[in-house]
Order: C-alpha cells, then sequence, then structure tokens
C-alpha cells in the first residue's frame, strides 16, 4: 500500500495474489457520483511512471492524486473531494504512452 498524501492506493495485486495485467486499463469510479469520496482503479502491464490527475470541466489541473513509479499490477487509489464544490470533474491517467479519461460527477447536500 502506497500513502501519497491524502489520498491512499492499493496494490491489489500484492493483496489478493491475481494475475498481473497484460494491457493498461482505466476504469470508471465507484460509485460514479459520489457525495465526498470515490475510489479509482486501475491496472499497469510493467512497471512505470503513472500519474493520475483530477480536471475541471474548464481543463484546470484540480489535484494530481499519484505521480510515481508503481510496479505492475492492479491499484486502486481513493480521492476524497470534500473540500470541492459539486460538478463535473475529469480524472485522466498518464502511463507510458497510454493516456485515457472519464468523466465523474461529485454531488453535494
Amino acid at each position: 500500500m502506497y500513502n501519497t498524501a491524502s489520498n491512499e492506493i492499493v496494490h491489489k495485486n500484492y493483496l489478493k495474489n491475481l494475475e498481473l495485467p497484460e494491457d493498461y486499463r482505466l476504469f470508471q469510479n465507484f460509485p460514479q457520483s459520489f457525495y465526498k469520496v470515490t475510489r479509482i482503479a486501475f491496472e499497469i502491464p510493467r512497471e512505470t511512471n503513472v500519474r493520475l490527475v483530477i480536471y475541471d470541466v474548464f481543463g484546470r489541473d484540480i489535484n494530481t492524486l499519484l505521480n510515481k513509479e508503481l510496479e505492475a499490477g492492479s491499484y486502486e487509489i481513493k480521492w476524497n473531494a470534500s473540500n470541492l464544490g459539486a460538478g463535473i470533474y475529469y480524472y485522466k491517467i498518464y502511463a507510458d504512452e497510454f493516456v485515457d479519461s472519464k468523466k465523474i460527477l461529485l454531488l453535494k447536500n
């Protein structure tokens, strides 16, 4: 397990002895519509630097959740967005030449 500031990342292969992934993948966060905290999962097939960034709808960098060298495996990171306003955000992964992004909806009471 890695701790990146207030974000917690879990290496699932290490915890569950899973097979290593064959491809890069970024999964939809869970829950997709959330109030404070959501989880973002991704897979990397080999050791590489992984950067995971949150953007607002205008493309501004809101938060870098992760920017570190990781070994091959399946990962999950928790994102606490309780300090942000409700709205649509995007998260984007950069790993080697792989780049992917997903939309995320932050709700507030």
